[in-house]
């Protein structure tokens, strides 16, 4: 979870759905949203929330978006079927590096 989306591996394991808040009375014409294999574009009412590399590969022709209630979720269909859980979505959440912490 992140200050602009929460994510989760979603059972069986073969996708990843990212969703985020939508402003009240948003509609699906107010957003855009490209899905690529390695990069994601989200926009609502025309300011980008995420424009960032995904730390794994997903498939643009599987993966979608939709809108449940007041969030906009994006599926993303993992890439070769793969059921290998994400540590992460967006390359910019991961750490830039490690301390001891992360490896006792």
């Amino acid at each position: 979870s992140t200050e602009i989306c929460r994510w989760a591996n979603v059972p069986p394991g073969d996708e990843v759905e990212v969703e985020f808040d939508m402003p009240e009375g948003c509609k699906a014409r107010d957003v855009e949203v490209k899905i690529r294999n390695s990069h994601v574009l989200v926009k609502i009412n025309g300011r980008t929330l995420v424009n960032d590399e995904l730390l794994n590969r997903c498939d643009p022709d599987v993966s979608r978006w939709e809108i449940r209630g007041t969030r906009l979720v994006l599926v993303l269909q993992k890439e070769a079927g793969s059921t290998i859980p994400w540590p992460n979505v967006f390359v910019k959440d991961c750490k830039t590096h490690f301390d001891l912490t992360d490896v006792l």
